[in-house]
């Protein structure tokens, strides 16, 4: 059985390293977003703390989950799978980032708290 096959162990490998790979760096992109433009979404507790256990979790789910369906259902070509994975993966933490990491609600010294090193072509 190949690495990459559907449904090996190689599959499971892949995912928690390109899901969990995309989800740090998202954390990391809204957690910088956040202290460039001042933005303290909780109050009382520190934006670290609510990255470390609500953005994390829901990041890793919804990469693993998100790369498991493309993976499995992309085609049979490995490299193609692989890459719609990555894409779909990419996509959806664009989305996650600009639902929680320019939050509206909450206040911040940038407008619409977009920071200014976030290129203009990506919509947020």
């Amino acid at each position: 059985m190949a690495f990459g096959a559907k449904g090996s162990k190689g599959e499971s490998f892949l995912a928690v390293v390109v899901g969990g790979g995309a989800a740090f760096g998202l954390v990391v992109l809204t957690s910088r977003a956040w202290k460039a433009c001042q933005v303290d979404v909780t109050g009382s507790v520190p934006n670290g703390l609510t990255l470390l256990f609500l953005g994390v979790p829901i990041a890793l789910i919804v990469n693993l989950v998100l790369f498991n369906v493309v993976f499995r259902y992309a085609g049979k070509a490995f490299l193609f799978s692989l890459i719609a994975a990555a894409v779909a993966i990419t996509i959806a933490d664009l989305a996650l980032f600009s639902w929680q990491g320019t939050p509206a609600t909450a206040p911040g010294t940038c407008p619409g708290n977009v920071p200014p090193w976030w290129p203009t072509w990506i919509p947020t």
